[in-house]
């Protein structure tokens, strides 16, 4: 890295020379803020994101871009995620349906800010300059319970600032910054139009009060999200043969085996039927298998509400000394998140594997009208049933949920409840310099949880014997219940209204035995961090051609505290490792921890702590008019394992002419292991795995307490602006390159690729695996074994992926803004232009597994990285505007483009996707996807109380987004399926 870096210097200097900031007119507001209305000529004394001098100007030697509280209204934007996702430079984000992808899982109702495309844990996120709350053991923030409508303005920083601020801003700093000042009452209100759901809507009130030195504003705010389920869009579903990465073999109805006992003979004769009604209920009966879609049992947005209150108290206690201290708590509820019915078997109580995994005793009630159905004959004294073994099974299927009688899906909880507090002290130690001293302390809870059946409840259940409160050994008698798997068990599919021409009534499964069966598996969570700083800032006394010689120099302390715990017992794996419910035969052997669950994992308690220390130090100099140079460096601190880490920063600025600009920056940054990295414990996900044609099954990430070390970056970007008069009229335009080199990533060992390269490339899962493989260690199989030329890709059950410090990744891009103000008539302006970022490269050292390597060396520009790191990568994203004010009324146009990309699935592979229809090349070349936006503003003064009327068009071309082989049929990270809708709303101040 040092070699790497001094190399990198040498190389840069003569660029770095070139470099520098955003001349005063321009001030930060620089790419994504194009065509904002100018901020208030007043001058306020503020510390800018990406320094700690205070009294750094504005334009600084840093891309930092600034977005008003106004901005974001005149957009239409009514919530974080909806501000993040329009950001060229965000990749991919949480907070819409993403439930299908491993990095959501869990994730539900959370929100992030994904600069550069690096990941969410490697975007640091404030709230006024200090650490904010993150999701318990994420290491990332949760930007859904930031606090909108108390913003003044938000200020992102697009280059690493670890030597700044510390771990996480590998690729840069997002810092929302609150109405300090804000004195009156605002009062804001809108409503959503979303076509089939019942509209988005949102309250929120503001109020801020002077008493003589001192200023206390307080508010709070409520969100609500409807649901919107995947049927309410016909592009979602587009049948088994365009995207079967939306369908399972596994189904009910199934595909079964009875078995019947001669007893003139005394021979065997098993007979295999596929049960009735697939195509009947929505289903594609593909020759024995019945394709089971689970998609028109979710959700593209869950029903939601967010709350938060806020306060914020600033007082000037003497000539010297100021206070000031904000407090916020917030809470986000799904209580109705919608899955499958019952997720599919990965295992059962004799061990791993889909196929075969339950058996049903010849007693059940529900096989004679089965037997019926099927053409096959009942039980009798010459030809007794001796056995039933369900083949191809998954419980529930198309007959839906029986605890969700209008939707029949099965029915998971997300709820997030975190406060924060920080403050602290400005003390003027001389006339020159202030030392701030200030404390931070956060707490965040969440509770999750999604349907899990308890294999060896649902086999007793098929035998007689389950419920809550059977006793005995005889099937059906003493509390004992049957758990009816045909389908002749339900009416109907509720989710399409479809009716069941094969419906027994009578034979359903009563709910209690449902709750028996299916209990929530999930966690409590919960993180704190106290963090203590201490900055001394202010000027040396030295006087330099351009200015005083100022620097800045302080310590920081921080602690994290982690606990987890399994919500249930059956979910506890202390307590129930093995296969079946209580049963501890399995401790110390290789199936430890598989968990009574037949497609969920387990989890077990854990209790984390970190504790963090660093000193900092920051100068700025500059050395003539027009010329100025900036250097950081900060020393960080982790203890063992993970050791400390010291980078350096430097960067420059330079007016090379009244109207052109030059900058640049060069450094290095890092980010630390979270706590739960560095855990021998394991979490179990859930993926979709292409070896497996596309079948979801279990993926077990374990931590690393033995040599996971921190990541390092070398970071440096270059830029000019250029701000021209025209006139009356003004143009400011900005290009910068920026890259990112970023050693000893920490990341988890790629289990897409590890199964794909045990099973030899395949896509179908029908082919077989190779037992040989050097890393077939790493792969669980159906019956917990692996026969050469018999096990197959959907044999895999389980994949073991660790975390690492894993391949090196170079990536860089150009970003562009430009904006042009033209005043029109007495008292308007119109204004227009856009910003974009070009990516490119992304590109990633081979990846080696056990001295295997499992993943080539790839660029990821250009494709969807749907199953591989860092998820899409467009060569361009941009938007656009063209914004028109006149007197009261403000109309404003917006468009937002994103590239298509290719599904890297398909490098070298024609067809890409096949299934027993023919060949699908569905998704394989994504398209592009642009969006139109249209809002309107209207001032009005009535009576002294200042009204604004809001309307506004969002998607008004009615764009669907680009498709892709993924189960919702397009890639939700980036895309959007809600369609046209409309959005009213009201902002009142007085």
């Amino acid at each position: 890295m040092k070699a790497k870096f001094l190399n990198t210097i040498a190389k840069g200097t003569i660029a770095v020379s070139l470099a520098s900031v955003p001349c005063a007119a321009f001030a930060q507001a620089e790419a994504e803020q194009a065509g904002a209305s100018q901020a208030d000529d007043e001058k306020v004394s503020i510390v800018v994101t990406g320094s700690l001098i205070r009294g750094t100007p504005e334009d600084a030697a840093l891309p930092v871009d600034v977005f008003t509280a106004d901005d974001l209204r005149k957009q239409g934007v009514d919530s974080p995620l909806e501000f993040i996702k329009d950001l060229p430079s965000v990749g991919a984000v949480l907070g819409d349906s993403n439930q299908f992808s491993t990095d959501a899982q869990g994730f539900q109702g959370v929100g992030s800010i994904n600069l550069r495309g690096l990941g969410a844990t490697r975007t640091l996120v404030l709230l006024n300059g200090k650490r904010t709350i993150q999701s318990p053991g994420s290491g990332f923030v949760d930007t859904q319970l930031i606090p909108l409508f108390a913003l003044e303005r938000v200020e992102i920083l697009k280059d690493g600032a670890g030597s700044t601020y510390g771990s996480d801003a590998i690729a840069g700093v997002t810092n929302f910054i609150t109405r300090s000042n804000f004195t009156g009452v605002e009062l804001q209100g809108d409503y959503g139009f979303v076509d089939g759901s019942d509209g988005n809507y949102s309250l929120s009130g503001l109020a801020g009060f002077e008493f003589g030195g001192a200023n206390l504003v307080v508010g709070a705010g409520w969100q609500h999200r409807s649901e919107l389920p995947t049927t309410a869009r016909d592009y979602i579903n587009v049948g088994y043969a365009t995207n079967p990465s939306a369908y399972s073999a596994l189904s009910t109805p199934g595909l079964v085996a009875v078995t019947y006992f001669d007893t003139g003979t005394g021979g065997l004769n098993t007979q295999v039927r596929p049960d009735q009604g697939c195509n009947d209920l929505g289903g594609f009966q593909d020759g024995a298998l019945c394709r089971f879609t689970y998609v028109p049992y979710d959700n593209l947005v869950e029903e939601e509400d967010r709350y938060q209150v806020f306060g914020e108290l600033s007082a000037d206690l003497s000539d010297t000394t100021r206070f000031h201290v904000d407090a916020l708590w917030s809470r986000s509820e799904l209580e109705s998140i919608n899955y499958s019915p019952a997720f599919p078997p990965t295992q059962g109580p004799k061990g791993s594997g889909f196929q075969s995994a339950f058996t049903t005793s010849p007693t059940n009630p529900g096989l004679p009208a089965f037997l019926t159905q099927v053409g096959l004959p009942q039980s009798s004294a010459t030809n007794p049933i001796v056995a039933v073994t369900n083949v191809l099974f998954r419980p529930f299927g198309y007959l839906g949920n029986p605890l969700d009688p209008d939707r029949g899906s099965g029915t998971g909880l997300a709820v997030n409840d975190a406060w924060r507090v920080s403050g602290g002290f400005e003390f003027d130690v001389s006339d020159n310099l202030v030392l701030d001293v200030n404390g931070t302390f956060w707490q965040s809870n969440r509770t999750a949880y999604a349907p899990g059946i308890v294999g060896s409840r649902l086999q007793d259940a098929l035998n007689g014997l389950g419920g809550e409160n059977c006793t005995g050994t005889t099937p059906g008698a003493n509390g004992c219940l049957y758990f009816n798997p045909f389908a002749n068990a339900g009416p109907n599919n509720p989710t399409l209204g479809l009716d069941n021409p094969f419906y027994v009534p009578g034979a359903e499964n009563s709910a209690e035995l449902v709750r028996y069966l299916q209990v929530p598996n999930g966690t409590d969570e919960k993180e704190s961090q106290f963090v203590f700083d201490a900055v001394l800032s202010g000027p040396t006394g030295i006087e330099l051609g351009g200015g005083p010689l100022a620097f800045a120099v302080g310590a920081q302390y921080r602690k994290n505290k982690y606990s987890t715990d399994p919500i249930r017992r059956e979910s506890n794996l202390d307590f129930n490792p093995c296969f079946i419910e209580g049963d501890q035969s399995c401790v110390g052997t290789s199936t430890e921890g598989v968990g009574s669950f037949i497609f969920l994992g387990g989890s077990r308690p854990d209790r984390l702590e970190q504790d963090v220390y660093a000193v900092f130090a920051e100068v700025s100099a500059p050395l003539m008019e027009g010329l100025e140079l900036s250097g950081a460096i900060r020393y960080e601190d982790y203890g063992s394992p993970v050791g400390s880490t010291i980078n350096p920063k430097g960067s420059i600025r330079f007016e090379a002419t009244d109207w052109l600009t030059l900058r640049g920056s060069i450094g290095t940054t890092f980010r630390g292991p979270l706590a739960s990295n560095v855990s021998p414990n394991s979490v179990t996900a859930l993926q979709g795995f292409t070896a497996a044609g596309g079948n979801y099954k279990s993926l077990d990430i374990f931590g690393n307490p033995t040599d996971l070390g921190p990541e390092t970056a070398l970071t440096y970007n270059i830029g000019a602006i250029l701000d021209v008069p025209l006139g009356a009229a003004n143009l400011t335009f900005s290009v910068d390159y920026w890259t990112i080199n970023l050693e000893d990533r920490i990341t988890t060992t790629p289990g897409d690729a590890i199964a794909s390269l045990v099973a030899n490339g395949q896509t179908s899962g029908n082919d077989p695996v190779n037992c040989s493989s050097p890393l077939v260690g790493l792969i669980t199989f159906s019956n917990n074994a692996c026969v050469q030329g018999t096990t197959t890709g959907l044999d895999i059950s389980r994949v073991r992926t660790d975390f690492v410090n894993g391949p090196d990744v170079d990536i860089s891009g150009l970003d562009f803004s430009l904006n042009i103000d033209i005043p029109v008539f007495e008292d308007g302006m119109f204004s227009f232009g856009g910003n974009a970022v070009y990516n490119l490269e992304y590109k990633f050292d081979d990846f080696e597994v056990q001295g295997v390597v499992v993943q080539p060396s790839y660029d990821a520009v250009g494709f969807g990285n749907y199953f591989r790191d860092p998820n899409t990568v467009p060569e361009w994203r941009a938007n656009g505007y063209a914004n028109l004010n006149i007197g009261m009324v403000n109309a404003r146009y917006s468009v937002s483009h994103i590239d298509g990309v290719f599904d890297d699935r398909c490098i070298n592979r024609t067809p890409c996707f096949s299934t027993s229809q023919g060949p699908t090349d569905f998704g394989v070349q994504s398209g592009s996807y642009t969006q139109h936006d249209i809002a309107l503003t209207l001032q009005l003064d009535l009576g002294g109380m200042e009204v604004e009327l809001q309307g506004a068009v969002e998607n008004f071309t009615d764009e669907e987004p680009a498709e892709a082989q993924l189960p919702l049929g397009y890639n939700p990270f980036i895309g959007n399926a809600i369609g046209r809708n409309y959005r009213v709303g009201i902002r009142t101040r007085f």
